[in-house]
């Protein structure tokens, strides 16, 4: 009978342990490889941010491998099967190319670049359209309706931006265009339309819409003298003029592509960054009669002009 209890005890036990498992628990651990560039400051810095968010996710055991700017695809090789890895995270583009070599052995999730549902999984730098338009609709409430332009590879953003325009109550205008030639004429279009505060223009992360020389002084001079919101994905807009940017927070990037790596690749293959910080621009927002509060001002990364 004692023998019995027992038994009955251990088992119980087990179940336990099987069903709440303790931190001690080493099959729970995944081995995560990080493939980086060895590069220079302070570009150096911005990885080691990265490689610290994804230490800092439970459940992985982190290994690094610094990529030389030629890497050695067979000793990359060799030192994966040694670690023992169970995914590979690659950063940058040294990091995609050294991921190219390796072929279909362990999952591999891309980050710290622009990429697009395609041929790769991972983390693209291209925010998340939900917190641009949370800001937007806590720094200029009044805004209603949003034109963007964009080209064909930023469709699969502009679907996500159209579902989260709806969830935040804006009404996204879209505008799909070819080249730079092609997107100065749309632009030019929509500035004649706009007629006050109740619009703004999104740029989006794209190298033609998002032209730092051409398109970005165009919008900003028309904003400044109609008096409408320009918010933009590229970090250093806000800086330029428009009224806030955003930029990866590096040490959340890291963080998201770990939960990729533990959880397995996202559905659509790639999904856009989530862990942003902000940038604001004091100048631009007093000129468009904006006004916030020290709490908001508090929650602001970074503030134009330097204060």
């Amino acid at each position: 009978m004692v023998f019995l209890r027992q038994l009955l005890g251990f088992c119980l036990l087990a179940w336990i342990l099987l069903l709440f498992p303790g931190p001690s628990c080493g099959w729970a651990e995944a081995r995560v490889a990080v493939l980086y560039p060895l590069i220079k400051e302070p570009y150096y810095s911005v990885f080691q941010s990265i490689i610290r968010g994804i230490e800092a996710q439970p459940g992985t055991v982190v290994k690094t491998y610094a990529l030389p700017e030629t890497p050695d695809a067979r000793a990359l090789e060799f030192w994966l099967q040694n670690e023992g890895v169970d995914s590979v995270i690659a950063l940058g583009r040294q990091g995609l190319m050294a991921a190219q070599s390796l072929g279909d052995k362990r999952p591999v999730i891309i980050g710290a670049l622009p990429i697009a549902p395609g041929s790769v999984s991972g983390i693209s730098l291209s925010p998340e359209p939900a917190v641009l338009f949370r800001h937007l609709n806590e720094l200029a409430p009044n805004v209603s309706r949003v034109h963007v332009v964009h080209t064909e590879r930023n469709q699969w953003l502009i679907k996500k931006a159209e579902t989260a325009a709806r969830a935040h109550g804006l009404t996204l205008s879209t505008y799909q265009v070819n080249d730079l030639r092609d997107a100065v004429h749309k632009y030019r279009k929509i500035l004649q339309s706009i007629r006050g505060p109740a619009e703004a223009i999104w740029l989006p992360l794209d190298n033609v819409t998002a032209d730092d020389d051409v398109i970005l002084p165009i919008v900003l001079q028309a904003a400044w003298e109609k008096e409408f919101v320009v918010f933009s994905s590229k970090p250093p807009h806000a800086q330029r003029g428009a009224l806030f940017s955003v930029l990866p927070n590096h040490f959340g990037m890291g963080q998201q592509l770990a939960k990729v790596a533990l959880n397995g690749p996202h559905p659509a293959g790639v999904a856009p960054l989530e862990n942003l910080d902000i940038a604001v621009n004091l100048r631009t927002a007093f000129h468009l009669g904006l006004r916030f509060t020290p709490r908001q001002q508090e929650n602001f990364d970074l503030v134009f002009p330097s204060r």
